[in-house]
């Protein structure tokens, strides 16, 4: 089962970092796609915003979904202190698609949106560069305490 968990780990921390990206992706896609917009457009009916509606919709429940759950099956010592920003940053995931919909009839709740989204951006970064640097500090001490073989018997 230790293997599985390394593997989970491994997964989670290749995840999180995509999940980074993504959140970038985002911010270039709504930039497009708010500048991108007709005369006489709405947000609501902007077709100009449709591919960061669809990445955020996959971002949120395929990428967030699997990190979700590598998170869980790598749930160990040194992961369970980190694993509750994990489903904190899933959950703001969760959220964060829930601003957006309700922010199309309550512009109090959509302002919340872009928020969010700085918020995913930090925690997501955050954790991606922790889990980088924990998987180096592991292997260089891996490296440190495996005795050198000289060839010599």
């Amino acid at each position: 089962m230790s293997s599985v968990r390394r593997g989970a780990a491994v997964a989670q921390r290749y995840l999180v970092s995509l999940y980074f990206i993504g959140v970038i992706v985002q911010f270039f896609l709504v930039g497009v796609g708010l500048f991108g917009m007709k005369a006489g457009s709405t947000i609501d009916n902007a077709k100009s915003l449709d591919p960061h509606r669809g990445f955020g919709f996959i971002l949120i429940d395929f990428v967030g979904g699997l990190l979700l759950i590598v998170t869980l099956i790598a749930w160990q010592s040194p992961l369970r202190q980190k694993v509750g920003l994990y489903v904190l940053l899933c959950l703001l995931g969760v959220l964060q698609a829930t601003l957006a919909t309700e922010g199309f009839h309550h512009k109090y709740v959509g302002m919340f949106h872009p928020v969010n989204a700085l918020i995913l951006l930090g925690l997501s970064g955050t954790l991606a560069r922790r889990s980088w640097l924990e998987a180096r500090s592991a292997q260089a001490a891996t490296t440190e305490s495996t005795p050198a073989t000289t060839g010599v018997d």
